[in-house]
């Protein structure tokens, strides 16, 4: 108990990045259990009742909904740009069943990227009827989870951040090694990141609704960083496979590359899960290729702890360079797959990448 308290006083970062993953865990284990989603069809001028029973045994919420007016923006040339959604909604809850008195209706617009949240529920734009006299809105019950969850993300960019700017740690004796290494890894990846984002970040348009916001950019350059770093560490591997006087300092340069990496890898994941929440009213649906994102970040995460498992394990140090490459080129095959595999063979939501 002294030694893991001396610990989480000298690596306070470290811990934080761990009990943030954890409350994440927790406000998925919330939204799953005790929170509630679905979805809702509704026609011009006629109300309909929506009541949620919480998991959880509270009292049943019930809001009746009206759908006031529905239109798709379009741009000159016709391309649809947003989906604009007027209701009127009546909490149930707190007002007689009999009453329909007009002054406690309240008004809420919906827009693509842009939920309405009202008295703990959030609606999102779903799908829309071919007359455009109806809409499908998908709807979640969750005033817990997205909460412990956003906090969970809060802490974990914090720590992150915080991170490289702690003392004594595995890292900061890495870069003092590394320094020139470093900055070669560090111009590589900067021009191979530029290659790739020349086509991926600004993508023709005209764009769908759903992708007209600036976290479309934030989340694709993000995860395009970690997937250029994880690319060097790669090549590092090759090279340090085939170069077995140089293979302790590859080794060392990609164990330096693979923590900005796997941090901007986890960035993107969240930034896209939050970006989620506010076009489809859920921040996971384990969808195809955010999955396989989440497994390759374990699967770095697994690469990160292998000096820890080093120990567990008791490789000698003459093999270990050698089991880290090795690792490292397998590891890349799961970016590969993430990034093209998932897209042409599975689908889903991120089909839009291709």
């Amino acid at each position: 108990m002294q030694s893991w308290l001396s610990s989480m006083r000298s690596k306070p970062a470290t811990w934080l990045i761990h009990i943030a993953l954890a409350t994440i865990v927790v406000g998925a284990c919330v939204t799953h259990f005790f929170g509630v989603q679905g979805e809702i069809h509704l026609r011009a001028d006629k109300a309909q009742t929506l009541s949620v029973q919480p998991i959880s045994g509270c009292n049943p919420q019930q809001v009746s909904i009206f759908l006031w007016d529905f239109q798709v923006v379009s741009d000159a040339d016709d391309n649809p740009v947003d989906y604009i959604t007027e209701l009127r909604l009546l909490d149930r809850t707190k007002t007689p069943s009999s009453s329909l008195n007009p002054l406690a209706v309240e008004e809420g617009t919906i827009r693509m990227n842009k939920p309405l949240k009202y008295h703990g529920f959030r609606f999102c734009q779903s799908d829309y009827d071919s007359d455009q006299m109806g809409v499908t809105l998908a709807y979640n019950y969750d005033p817990w989870g997205i909460g412990i969850t956003y906090t969970g993300y809060a802490l974990l960019l914090l720590s992150m951040i915080v991170f490289f700017f702690q003392p004594r740690t595995y890292f900061r004796a890495l870069v003092k090694k590394q320094h020139t290494w470093l900055m070669v890894g560090l111009g590589l990846a900067v021009v191979v990141l530029a290659v790739v984002m020349t086509r991926v970040v600004t993508p023709k348009p005209p764009l769908q609704p759903v992708l007209q916001t600036p976290l479309l950019g934030i989340h694709v350059s993000v995860i395009m960083l970690a997937y250029t770093l994880f690319a060097v560490i790669m090549i590092n591997g090759i090279l340090g496979l085939c170069w077995r006087a140089k293979r302790e300092r590859l080794m060392n340069l990609s164990q330096v590359l693979l923590y900005p990496a796997l941090f901007c890898l986890t960035a993107g994941i969240f930034i896209g899960a939050v970006w989620a929440n506010m076009s489809w009213g859920r921040y996971w649906g384990w969808d195809p290729k955010e999955t396989w994102a989440l497994i390759t970040m374990l699967v770095y995460a697994l690469l990160l702890h292998l000096p820890q498992l080093k120990r567990v394990c008791k490789i000698p140090n003459s093999r270990y360079p050698m089991i880290y490459h090795i690792f490292s080129v397998i590891a890349f095959l799961f970016v590969l797959f993430t990034y093209f595999g998932v897209s042409y063979l599975l689908g889903g939501l991120h089909s839009y990448a291709n």
